[in-house]
């Protein structure tokens, strides 16, 4: 047999031979069938494209880097999400940066990639020393493609700009049903995404140096922000900076000391039908000129101004909102 014919015999065997490589249904722990696994990122390496690790129940102290389209859901114990992603004893090494923030901490990273994460329990506790100028961040989809949902973050040191959920340089990315709780910084940060969708999420946190539920900077297309709950000691619930088209509607905010929704050079954004217990309802800052943004069918109340406009904003579109027992409907500084 010649040496050209062999290696096309050799060629042709090899196509009949399964990618062992590759596993289509791998698992984490021992509760349900298929190729299993000890640690969560041993089982994303070893994944297929495009296929579903399922997570059992559990504890896992591990730093996870996703890089290729996968899915990662946890299996739940009833209604509820049951795995819970802790910090290793090493803690948490810088692993990325981005555009606003610097360098970054982060705990579970997921870049360059469609990626979906469900029912997982994100715990950021004794994530270790507060390094210099670094960043600690639960989750950080990065030019990404995908979806979080039904899951909950807890934990974080309280120093420099924590943020629990960043999402930053997406497109046609979705954040619903999420519980975060204790943010220290930023709940949920969105950095030059495109069709974002924030929806349906229970913000909480008492944390004294709390700075916001979600903010947007630098949007580079439209957004969506509705149906979120947020409550407690941060400064600003929804802010808004710098970005086009983003929509708020239908959030309730409860914050004593805060102001409900911010709009800093936003332009041609809407903030509709929302509920805003806190000392301002909405602030308008239009720095750079003419904005085109509407306010309209809000409850604002219980605070010292419903509404904040600068003395010089004339294109702020304010339809009829409702105001209860402020002391000051619409304040111009």
């Amino acid at each position: 047999m010649s040496k050209s014919t062999c290696a096309v015999l050799v060629l042709f065997v090899l196509t009949l031979v399964p990618h062992s490589w590759a596993v289509p249904n791998a698992v984490v722990g021992t509760c349900v069938a298929g190729k299993q696994f000890t640690t969560i990122q041993g089982a994303i390496d070893a994944a297929d494209i495009g296929s579903t690790v399922r997570v059992c129940p559990g504890t896992y102290p591990e730093i996870l880097t996703i890089t290729k389209d996968i899915n990662v859901g946890g299996i739940t114990s009833g209604t509820a999400a049951s795995v819970f992603i802790t910090v290793p004893s090493t803690g948490v090494p810088q692993n990325a940066s981005s555009g606003l923030l610097g360098s970054l901490a982060v705990q579970v990273l997921v870049q360059n990639a469609t990626v979906n994460l469900s029912y997982l329990n994100i715990d950021g506790t004794h994530s270790g020393a507060c390094a210099p100028r670094l960043n600690q961040v639960g989750v950080l989809f990065q030019a990404a493609v995908g979806s979080m949902t039904n899951s909950s973050f807890v934990g974080a040191p309280n120093c420099n700009t924590p943020v629990s959920a960043f999402i930053d340089l997406t497109t046609n990315f979705n954040f619903s049903n999420n519980y975060l709780r204790e943010c220290p910084g930023i709940c949920v940060e969105v950095d030059y995404g495109t069709n974002t969708t924030v929806k349906n999420n229970d913000l909480l946190s008492l944390m004294v140096n709390a700075v916001s539920g979600i903010e947007m900077q630098n949007l580079g297309g439209p957004a969506t922000v509705s149906g979120n709950t947020i409550s407690g000691n941060m400064s600003s619930g929804v802010s808004v900076f710098t970005s086009p088209s983003v929509t708020v509607t239908n959030n309730t905010v409860t914050l004593p000391d805060g102001i409900g929704f911010v709009l800093s050079d936003a332009t041609q954004s809407v903030v509709e039908t929302n509920r805003a217990f806190s000392l301002t309802g909405v602030t308008v800052i239009n720095v750079n000129g003419p904005a085109n943004n509407t306010v309209s069918k809000n409850t604002l109340g219980y605070g010292n101004c419903g509404l904040g406009l600068s003395k010089t904003d004339k294109y702020t579109v304010v339809t009829p909102n409702t105001y209860l027992n402020t002391t000051a409907t619409i304040c111009r500084q």
